[in-house]
């Protein structure tokens, strides 16, 4: 069931119908400023748990921690590193992950078997209002494993249909998902680059960004969700490219513009996802656009950004959801 909720005032009611639905032990999919989450009591190993079946996800995946206040975190974690609570009052709330050493009240399942935990502070009201009536909110991306991530209600409700309670805040406005930092040691690592670019966090601290193809140990489990496995893969080949002449010239093809969504239809054998002028919004739509591609049935082509801010986030989602080898430069 979808349940409209105003990001501007959150309804009481529909927030508080959710806050018991998670208190009972089951799930709810919530608006956050990144992508629709699918979040569970983080501390309620039995729920937490309903995630991973649910979305098929491997146990080996862990989760991300939602919280509301900056104090949620003395149960949560050993330790804060006085350089991360300098990003925290900077770039909190807003689309940033940072993993420390967790305490035992975070079960192991939500750990995805790791001794870290990453923790983020949602910039968006509906979830910040689910949090404050909840407590801490274990959530992934509230999609079936492996596909593109959700942008909106009803894409969690293509996936998931009625098996969820779904809060409808709109559009999301980032569209991809949390930069995932790891602040417990020096040089700092991005494990998933997102709108929070190295170079804002290099203000902090000596950051590197860490690819999942450039792992010490690819068998043991992954630091950050969205590493070890194929993620954002629509259910259509996609193909990477850099330059329109790098396209097919004698195929006809459905233009879908990311700085407008807008479609141009013509008979199609392929589709093509180009960037436009606008890198943010581009950003913001490359997942609704996998989606979209989906109901064509056709290879896709995907343009590559520079791999310069927001671009090393979206270039690293389009190259994982083709499943390519091509390796991004640091």
């Amino acid at each position: 069931m979808i349940v409209k909720v105003d990001p501007l005032k959150p309804e009481p009611e529909a927030i508080n119908r959710a806050c018991e639905i998670l208190l009972n032990g089951s799930l709810v999919a919530f608006p956050t400023e990144t992508v629709y989450g699918l979040g569970a009591i983080a501390t309620n190993e039995d729920a937490v748990k309903k995630i991973f079946f649910l979305k098929g996800r491997p146990g080996d995946n862990p989760l991300i921690v939602h919280i509301c206040d900056i104090n949620q975190l003395n149960y949560l974690v050993t330790d804060v590193p006085v350089s991360a609570l300098n990003v925290m009052n900077v770039l909190w709330p807003g689309p940033l992950s940072i993993i420390m050493n967790a305490r035992e009240s975070i079960p192991l399942a939500t750990r995805g078997g790791l001794e870290s935990v990453a923790i983020r502070m949602p910039a968006h009201p509906v979830a910040l209002a689910l949090i404050k009536g909840s407590g801490p909110i274990a959530a992934p991306s509230a999609n079936k494993s492996g596909r593109p991530s959700p942008t909106t209600a009803l894409h969690v409700f293509q996936d998931f249909g009625e098996d969820v309670l779904i809060l409808d805040g709109g559009p999301t406005l980032v569209g991809l998902e949390s930069t995932v930092v790891d602040v417990r040691e020096d040089p700092w690592k991005i494990y998933r680059p997102g709108a929070v670019t190295k170079e804002m966090l290099e203000d902090y601290g000596k950051v590197r960004v860490v690819y999942a193809n450039k792992l010490e140990n690819p068998s043991q489990p992954a630091p950050s969700p969205g590493m070890k496995y194929r993620h954002y893969a629509p259910n259509v080949p996609v193909m990477l490219f850099r330059e329109e002449s790098e396209v097919p010239k004698d195929v006809r093809i459905t233009v879908i513009a990311l700085d407008s969504l807008q479609e141009v239809f013509d008979k199609t054998y392929v589709t093509f996802i180009g960037l436009g002028p606008d890198k943010q919004s581009a950003a913001a739509r490359i997942y609704m656009a996998l989606r979209r591609a989906e109901d064509f049935g056709q290879i896709t082509y995907v343009q590559l950004m520079d791999q310069e801010g927001i671009g090393i986030a979206y270039n690293e989602r389009v190259t994982r959801a083709a499943g390519s080898p091509r390796k991004l430069a640091d």
